[in-house]
């Protein structure tokens, strides 16, 4: 059995799935999953090689990738759309508020901070009219909101719910201001996975036939009773998870592009700008699936 350390924020659908129906066991593969807890910690430990694969957003590689200068590429695309939202303190009751306040963010520039800063700018209120502290992920931030010590944080599920039952104010869905946009994949550097090939080959396979598994109609219930056994959660909150599944869990370029011109838009990538290839790479999905990998796309359009 080959060792495979991994790295998220949550447990995405297909690897519940595929840890839970013994196909990473299949393909003779013990899976170590650890949950992330601060974004600086898991983008340190993913350049040292602390893990070997993340299965976060494509937005924290290409951040890591353009602004620290690490090599990092992704294998493929797991889900897509954002359920993060804007919460306020119970005194704020828009977005406009939160001028010269203090908001929770991690890490600053990239991931949710990022999506923060698109629906701020979208109500006319820019980086420089507000500040951010460093606090962690959704339940480190709606904490620091509970205890006073922000007015503003971004939330994500299941914890949004927290939120509303505590009478915060819901100021702004991310999905509204950024809409079909790809929210996990799995991603690690590029050195691990050519010295690595094919223990990720044997990853992919057994990620892509979860999927599959997934979201066919006859597998639907047993699916949503392994996704809220294995988190907690409830079943509307595994069905809006399933609706999130990439079919194939296929490598997208026009998505990743999307990710790409929201960090050029947010003055957070600049020139000179790689093609799109340079953040994945296909064709270890392309092997595990005996499908065509995606036409190029080239170099991002700036507007």
């Amino acid at each position: 059995m080959d060792k495979m350390r991994t790295i998220g924020y949550y447990p995405l659908p297909a690897f519940v799935v595929a840890q839970e129906k013994g196909l990473f066991a299949r393909q003779q593969l013990g899976i170590n999953f650890e949950i992330a807890t601060f974004a600086p910690d898991h983008n340190r430990g993913m350049a040292e090689g602390r893990w070997d694969l993340s299965l976060t957003s494509p937005d924290t590689m290409i951040a890591r990738a353009t602004r620290d200068g690490h090599d990092f590429v992704l294998f493929l695309m797991a889900e897509k759309g954002l359920q993060v939202k804007l919460f306020g303190a119970r005194n704020i009751k828009s977005p406009a508020e939160l001028r010269g306040k203090l908001l929770a963010g991690d890490p600053g520039d990239s991931n949710y901070d990022l999506h923060r800063r698109k629906i701020l700018r979208d109500y006319g209120v820019y980086e420089t009219e507000y500040q951010v502290k460093i606090i962690g992920t959704s339940p480190f931030r709606l904490d620091a909101l509970r205890k006073g010590e922000v007015s503003a944080c971004m939330v994500a599920p299941p914890y949004d719910a927290q939120a509303i039952s505590e009478g915060f104010n819901l100021l702004a869905r991310a999905g509204d201001h950024i809409p079909d946009y790809p929210t996990a994949a799995c991603w690690g550097r590029r050195s691990w996975a050519q010295q690595n090939r094919g223990k990720l080959f044997r990853f992919v396979q057994a990620f892509v036939e979860a999927t599959d598994w997934l979201l066919m109609a006859q597998n639907r219930e047993e699916a949503l009773r392994l996704m809220q056994g294995y988190e907690g959660i409830t079943r509307e909150q595994a069905e809006t998870k399933l609706a999130r599944v990439i079919p194939k869990a296929a490598i997208d370029p026009s998505s990743i592009h999307r990710v790409v011109q929201l960090r050029i838009e947010m003055g957070l990538y600049d020139p000179p700008h790689d093609p799109i290839e340079r953040f994945y790479d296909a064709g270890i999905w392309s092997e595990a699936t005996s499908l065509p990998g995606p036409a190029p796309f080239g170099l991002p359009q700036t507007t």
